[in-house]
């Protein structure tokens, strides 16, 4: 991206290649290109806009950014990262689980109506790992309403390069495995 501007004052963003007028000169979109330089560009206003700091928008910060600040050679715009209330992120991950409790649960809640119809039992691991997966997600909450701070939520969910190489996951995302899946594994 790139800027216009004239002394501190920003004209124009230039989000793509364009021909552009400039003080009555009709300019064609290859300037953009490397066919112009840097400082051919800065010589007629035209200066790269750029962002600084990360954009981070999950459960646990928002991003902000400030207006555009026009400095010598470029135009910056700074982001910032707020994290958001620790309620509303509790209400957040809570909500989460519980989508995937029931998500999870009710591939196998035919195995309950099937009970019901017939009489056949339900097979013993899968309703261990129904059991499994109702006691993790009660953990889980009960982590969740022990954290008293944004990290400590956030610890929960974040998976580094390290749990990668280990092959481990965060607790929020460690449920119980399928037995189902077992046996193709």
């Amino acid at each position: 991206m790139w800027a216009r501007i004239m002394g501190n004052q920003l004209i124009e963003i230039i989000n793509r290649p364009k021909s552009i007028t400039i003080n009555d000169v009709q300019y064609p979109q290859s300037i953009f290109s490397s066919a112009w330089t840097v400082e051919e560009r800065k010589a007629i206003g035209i200066v790269p806009y750029v962002y600084t700091g990360n954009s981070i928008n999950n459960m646990f910060y928002k991003t902000t950014e400030n207006a555009p600040t026009v400095e010598a050679d470029r135009v910056v715009v700074t982001r910032t990262q707020t994290a958001l209330n620790i309620d509303n992120i509790k209400i957040v991950m809570k909500d989460n689980i519980n989508a995937v409790l029931s998500g999870t649960l009710a591939q196998t809640d035919w195995y309950h109506i099937r009970k019901i119809e017939t009489d056949e039992a339900l097979p013993a691991n899968i309703a261990k790992w129904r059991s499994d997966l109702r006691a993790k997600a009660v953990a889980l909450e009960t982590a969740i309403d022990a954290k008293t701070d944004v990290a400590g939520l956030e610890a929960m969910a974040v998976h580094t390069e390290e749990m990668s190489a280990k092959k481990i996951k965060a607790a929020f995302y460690d449920w119980p495995s399928d037995p189902r899946r077992e046996k193709e594994e």
